[in-house]
């Protein structure tokens, strides 16, 4: 099987067949087990996500039930046996990926191969499959079930995977001079972002090294005003001493400086 969360909750057979579950209560206990695998989840937790702190009396048998019909769904024939994906493990369930994939799993190997290549100074290698490493995200991380606590907050821990991976491929490709090529999806991100200092130096780097400053000023304003309404903040001292260089004309491109390590986060 092939599971996917960075997108909306999927899951393929081997024969490439969608197959995900259609219930929402199904897709919310799905989907708390690839938020934690090969982890302990109670059937306390389980319960508790799916009626949110409201259950019914019957709740511990209804859970029983759809862990069976998920064994089901996932070819298993709502098997309790140690082959079953999802093992019972008191107080609670276990779900193993052994065997099988998931979207991001690979994301964090291709990420963290592609740390392991910056820190040994293949720049172009790092950037190549860190890119291809975010090709795998379809969209927000579990976009149709943000609908419980637990996963609500495991949606925002992903969010700030992809932004964070997002910024450290854009690091790697302007100090490889792709400046112009980046400006699309930099002001995409901005859009979505108004007040991420980063995304918007990389934006404000990018127009300048494409021979745009004065769009790369604009976007100086822009971030300011978000802040400014938004928070009462200024620009950082980095960003501002960024509009200085544009307006003198003295920026360098290999100002750009490694921030963030490339690690999973935990």
């Amino acid at each position: 099987m092939k599971f996917g969360i960075l997108g909306q909750l999927s899951l393929v057979d081997s024969d490439g067949r969608s197959c995900a579950p259609g219930a929402l209560k199904l897709k919310i206990l799905l989907a708390n087990f690839l938020a934690r695998p090969n982890r302990m989840m109670s059937t306390h937790q389980l319960i508790e996500e799916l009626w949110d702190g409201f259950p019914p009396r019957t709740a511990t048998t209804a859970l029983q039930v759809y862990i069976s019909n998920l064994r089901k769904i996932l070819g298993e024939g709502g098997s309790r046996s140690e082959q079953s994906s999802i093992l019972t493990r008191p107080p609670g369930y276990v779900f193993s990926l052994a065997g099988h994939d998931s979207d991001l799993q690979q994301f964090e190997q291709e990420r963290d191969e592609a740390g392991r290549l910056e820190a040994q100074g293949d720049i172009e290698g790092a950037s190549a499959l860190l890119r291809q490493a975010l090709k795998l995200w379809r969209g927000r991380a579990l976009a149709d079930v943000r609908c419980t606590p637990r996963l609500m907050a495991e949606a925002r821990r992903l969010d700030e995977l992809y932004i964070t991976s997002y910024e450290k491929s854009t690091e790697l490709d302007l100090n490889l001079g792709r400046h112009a090529e980046l400006v699309g999806g930099l002001y995409a991100l901005a859009g979505e972002y108004p007040s991420r200092e980063r995304v918007h130096e990389y934006l404000m780097v990018a127009l300048y090294n494409a021979g745009r400053p004065s769009e790369a000023l604009r976007v100086y304003s822009s971030i300011r005003n978000s802040l400014s309404e938004q928070s009462g903040l200024t620009p950082s001292h980095r960003l501002r001493s960024l509009q200085q260089a544009i307006l003198s004309r003295s920026f360098d491109v290999l100002s750009i400086r490694p921030q963030t390590p490339m690690r999973s986060i935990a």
